[in-house]
């Protein structure tokens, strides 16, 4: 059997049952070493589920990050607990968890706001119902995302309000560069959604020469669809894969037994 939950944390359970049905099939097999049997079975089954999840994240989420194509884990069967699962992580100190920012590609629905905007938002410096997106021209990291100095430098200036926890996620290299940007002038100011001038809503910046650039623009929620499945995906293989690894684990398991004479 397999089961999946939506919320924070995604993940599929896989549990055997009719255990006492197959002994009964066994001669000569006993409770304890087909329990170990299944909970090998179980294992593999769910190691081998990850790396569906993994190869699906990996080719249907546009270039991701490294945290990403690291985004699945699994939780091992024991022989006392007939069960394994394979997961998506929600564990990341800098932002979204992997879970977190997953999920709107397996749900589809609206984007997950981070924790950047939400200390926006609570500042009153952009509203509920929009998201930040790089403008143009801004530096990138290599993964396309706008560096951490840039987002310290940022709440440093225009948000009165730090969602909690977000400052334990700023590492004393990007608060150094964040602080040093500030000293060669760089500074940052909101256009505020609806603002009179008519210009583009977003976060800008003036450095010390006067040149100006924006560097988030604020946009409304955007949505996404469908694209990862993985629930589906696991709900499709894990059958067949599950009945593969289960039969070589006993095949492994009384090929053992026979070689010592049992």
């Amino acid at each position: 059997d397999a089961a999946g939950r939506r919320g924070v944390e995604m993940r599929m359970t896989v549990q055997l049952t009719g255990l006492q049905q197959l002994r009964a099939q066994l001669a000569g097999v006993s409770e304890r070493r087909l329990a170990a049997i299944a909970a090998t079975g179980l294992t593999r089954t769910a190691k081998r589920a990850s790396v569906l999840w993994q190869e699906r994240i990996d080719t249907k989420v546009e270039n991701p990050m490294a945290f990403t194509r690291k985004a699945v884990r699994i939780e091992p069967a024991r022989a006392n607990k007939l069960s394994a699962k394979v997961a998506v992580k929600d564990v990341n100190g800098r932002g979204l968890s992997q879970a977190e920012y997953l999920q709107q590609h397996e749900y589809g629905g609206g984007r997950v706001v981070k924790k950047f905007e939400r200390s926006l938002i609570a500042s009153g410096v952009m509203p509920q119902g929009y998201i930040t997106v790089p403008g143009r021209g801004v530096e990138r990291n290599g993964y396309g995302n706008v560096p951490r100095s840039t987002i310290i430098a940022v709440l440093r200036q225009v948000a009165t309000s730090v969602t909690r926890g977000y400052d334990r996620t700023i590492s004393r290299d990007a608060d150094r560069r964040a602080r040093a940007n500030a000293r060669h002038g760089t500074r940052y100011f909101v256009m505020p959604v609806g603002n009179p001038q008519g210009v583009s809503p977003g976060i800008y910046s003036r450095d010390a020469m006067g040149a100006l650039r924006m560097v988030f623009a604020f946009r409304r929620l955007v949505q996404y669809s469908r694209k990862l499945t993985l629930e589906q995906t696991a709900r499709d293989a894990i059958p067949t894969i599950a009945a593969e690894e289960l039969e070589r684990a006993l095949r492994e398991s009384l090929a053992r037994l026979r070689a010592r004479g049992g």
